[in-house]
């Protein structure tokens, strides 16, 4: 190593020193931080001592600020003055010894002991001991101590807490302890090994050591003085190491340690500085794990670690090798030696000073150990043990927390103002049922409905990011809709999640399911169609005959799929079918009252009465045009004009047309550029193209109304088409308005199983499927997502919630024999794990007749 630098251990915050040790150039610079500034440190030079005899090892007095050893590369011992008050002063004095050859390593004690150690050279000792404390030094002073006869020491450190006591690394044969007070020159233990090298002891736990390996060698043991070797002892094992990291940095390009020290502001920590640049910080800690005593000892080669209670906790790469792929540098701009700030650390924290080969300084920051970050039941989140966020208090129902933080979250995505009186959110603000408040709209003539959905469940996730509090407070959404009645009633239902519309239209088609179901109403012939959705029922396409079919000796076939079509539609009085010709106008009507298209001009005007009435004008008329009942449009179009809620456009005068003219054709193009009311511009691109499929490809629009649409006014052909590929596309993306098409069938499972995994919303899916499972689906996959949200209710302490869940879904799982198709559950009050929530109740294995404890 050509130079090193060292942090005195003598700095102040107002004196922070360090000291660059040029070993090339034979100079010792004292130096003092000015300010730091960019990583970098701007000092300024106190002393500079050059023209130094070639030397090989340095120590800084831990008695004088103004003292420094270097030991020559002819063995001698040399006492350096570094004053600030004295620059040109000579040195103090030398050490001569009998035979030249290399110091290798120097240090001084707390007690002003100065000790050399030397290659080895035959009938010489190599590790001298000088005391400073004489009073008078001369070129003729004995040793205090002469140690490790023609043995070569390679490193030794002093022990602050035992300055009496010394470690050193000898001959690559051992680690050994010397004690000054013992009047033996042998040493009072030693450690066997071959990483003799580097030797450093950590101030805060003088128990740990560590030392390294020799050229090519990146290896650091780590070493318990405790537990070492004693001079007398016989067993072999007691002076293993405590941990070794062999190679402790990247090795493919043979590395050689140059530096090893600990820290001394963080016990059992350390740094490790190879000569390929890399600068590695490891921290050490220590588990409370005690073997047991009867446990026989394991052999083999991982024993030891095993055995041991150390444990590496983190380490930090700082910098890395100078050919490292991902962190190139330039090889000529790597460290080459650094030393931690200690006594008088300007910055605080864990901070090493790091010198380049052009003698710049930085400084490198030894990052904080990560925090402990945990979350309670209650969503609050601790780092550590402080409290850094909870969720924010609860306003109202979980439905008017969410629509505040819908708006909130939407309102910036779409940068709407908060007051726009009368323009998007003004006329779209009303969406909701009852007297929640939304001011956001949820229709959009630029995306689809699944995407705004999806912006809604997921608070526009990732163009904006809300609040901490605030997502947490919506993390806690399905536990508060379990507490406010989220169960199997439809009406209770809707009022709980009518923060989502789309949800509520979910609920809206499950009350219309049940009401078409009431009496035997989706019973024909020998089938019993209920709970099937648009695409089985126009597919005539039924699965699972043997729980739907009232003969079990019936045939299965499609035709008696229309035929039980056709008795549902008489028994339920269906006006005929007006509109495209079809082969199954049957199957159409069936399929249209499942959307919940009004068949009669009474039940349209109703609808749109209540359309109105929230504010959704143009739906309303539009939805009139859709289903062939213009003349209502009109009358609705003109008390909306009259109340001045809406201007006149001249859209009258075209949907009163039969046909539409060229100019007009222009206008309404013009008019569906200028809107942004979907269902507008829906009714304007059929009155441009004159053609329905216009409408029914157009995404913005609700799937119910495109499938509605297609229902009238597609052919055979089309129509198949159309509701295979919507079907594909809603389930592969989870999207809940598909539930239309799939019914509670098999294929709901599927589109639950990506919903699930998209939204999290297990409770939504097992709450929807609870009417058909397992009564008309049996599939694996409803027993594990129903068990897991009896779970969860079992942790959020909602005991009456569960029981009453599990008593409304035993009254609906009940087949025409009236036989109770539901499995028995296990109850709610029972012996449990205060963690998991699993029973912990003694059960009896049948085959072994053994007890044991398993969950139920």
């Amino acid at each position: 190593m050509e130079a090193a630098i060292r942090w005195s251990p003598h700095s102040t915050q107002q004196t922070p020193r360090f000291l660059i040790i040029d070993v090339a150039g034979n100079r010792l610079r004292l130096c003092q931080i000015d300010r730091f500034g960019k990583g970098k440190v701007k000092y300024k030079q106190l002393v500079l001592r050059d023209k130094l005899p070639n030397y090989t090892a340095f120590d800084w007095s831990k008695r004088d600020e103004h003292i420094v050893a270097i030991g020559s590369a002819s063995g001698e011992a040399v006492l350096v003055q570094v004053d600030a008050d004295r620059p040109q002063s000579d040195y103090i004095h030398s050490f001569p010894i009998k035979h030249q050859r290399k110091c290798n390593s120097i240090a001084f004690s707390s007690k002003n002991f100065l000790a050399t150690g030397l290659d080895r050279v035959r009938n010489d000792v190599c590790l001298n001991v000088y005391d400073l404390n004489t009073p008078s030094l001369s070129s003729s002073t004995e040793p205090y101590k002469k140690l490790a006869s023609s043995e070569a020491i390679s490193s030794i450190k002093f022990f602050t807490g035992q300055p009496d006591t010394l470690v050193a690394g000898v001959s690559r044969q051992c680690i050994r302890l010397y004690d000054l007070r013992d009047s033996g020159p042998i040493g009072v233990a030693q450690y066997q090994t071959r990483q003799v090298h580097n030797i450093a002891i950590d101030p805060l736990d003088e128990n740990y050591l560590v030392s390294a390996g020799t050229t090519g060698d990146p290896t650091v043991t780590v070493w318990d003085q405790r537990f070492i070797k004693q001079r007398n002892s016989s067993d072999p094992a007691s002076a293993g190491p405590v941990l070794e990291f062999r190679p402790v940095v990247d090795n493919t390009q043979s590395a050689t340690i140059w530096s090893l020290r600990y820290c001394g502001t963080k016990r059992s920590t350390f740094g490790v500085l190879a000569n390929t640049g890399e600068f590695k910080i490891v921290e050490l800690a220590q588990h409370s794990h005690r073997p047991e005593s009867h446990q026989p000892s394991v052999s083999g080669p991982n024993a030891p670690a095993w055995a041991s209670p150390c444990y590496t906790k983190t380490s930090h790469s700082l910098r890395y090798p100078w050919y490292d792929e991902r962190h190139r540098v330039a090889e000529n701009s790597r460290i080459v030696a650094y030393d931690f700030m200690t006594a008088g650390n300007p910055l605080g924290g864990q901070c090493a000073l790091a010198l380049c080969p052009n003698r710049e300084v930085e400084v490198i920051k030894v990052p904080s150990p990560a925090p402990r970050i945990n979350i309670t039941a209650l969503d609050e989140i601790y780092r550590n043990r402080e409290v850094i966020a909870k969720p924010s208090a609860r306003q109202g129902t979980v439905a008017e927390d969410l629509i505040e933080l819908q708006n909130k979250s939407l309102r910036g995505k779409h940068k709407i103002s908060p007051d726009l009186g009368d323009s998007l959110s003004g006329r779209l603000d009303r969406l909701t049922i009852d007297h929640l408040h939304r001011n956001i709209p949820l229709e959009s003539a630029t995306q689809s409905s699944t995407q705004v959905h999806e912006d809604l469940l997921t608070l526009a996730y990732p163009h904006i990011k809300i609040d901490l509090p605030d997502y947490l407070k919506s993390l806690q959404t399905q536990k508060q809709r379990c507490q406010e009645g989220y169960n199997l009633d439809c009406r209770r239902n809707k009022e709980v999640v009518a923060n989502d519309p789309w949800l509520v239209d979910a609920w809206n088609l499950i009350e219309r399911m049940d009401a078409h179901a009431c009496n035997e109403g989706m019973v024909g012939g020998d089938l019993d169609l209920t709970y099937l959705g648009v695409a089985s029922i126009w597919a005539n396409k039924l699965t699972m005959y043997d729980q739907r079919m009232i003969d079990p000796d019936a045939k299965k076939s499609e035709t008696i799929f229309v035929e039980a079509v056709k008795e549902i539609c008489e028994n339920k009085e269906f006006p005929p079918f007006s509109g495209i010709a079809s082969h199954y106008p049957e199957n159409r009507q069936l399929c249209l009252s499942l959307c919940g298209w009004n068949i009669s001009k009474k039940g349209i005007r109703e609808r749109c009465s209540t359309l109105i009435n929230e504010g959704q004008y143009y739906k309303a008329i539009v939805l009139s045009v859709f289903q062939g009942y213009k003349d209502v449009a009109l009358d609705l179009l003109k008390e909306i004009i009259q109340q001045k809620q809406l201007s006149n456009i001249g859209l009258g005068a075209v949907i009163a047309c039969d046909s539409v003219n060229e100019d007009q054709r222009h206008m309404c193009s013009w008019m569906a550029d200028m809107t942004d009311e979907p269902y507008l511009k829906g009714l304007l691109a059929y009155f441009i193209s004159g053609d329905w499929s216009s409408v029914v490809d157009m995404p913005q629009l609700s799937l119910t109304d495109r499938v509605g649409v297609a229902l009238k006014y597609l052919n055979d052909e089309k129509l198949t088409n159309f509701l295979r590929l919507i079907t594909q596309e809603t389930i592969a993306y989870g999207n809940i308005e598909g539930l239309l098409l799939t019914g509670l069938t098999d294929r709901a499972m599927d589109l639950f199983e990506h919903y699930i995994a998209k939204f999290g919303d297990l409770q939504t899916a097992v709450l929807l499927l609870s009417r058909a499972c397992p009564l008309y689906i049996q599939d694996d996959r409803w027993p594990l997502w129903k068990d897991m949200y009896l779970n969860q209710m079992q942790v959020w302490r909602t005991f009456l919630e569960r029981t009453s869940y599990i008593k409304e879904h035993n009254l609906r799982c009940v087949s025409r024999e009236g036989r109770s198709v539901n499995k028995p559950a296990a109850p709610s009050l029972a012996i449990r794990c205060l963690n998991c929530q699993m029973n912990l109740a003694l059960r009896k294995d049948v085959k072994t007749s053994r007890q044991y404890l398993t969950p139920v």
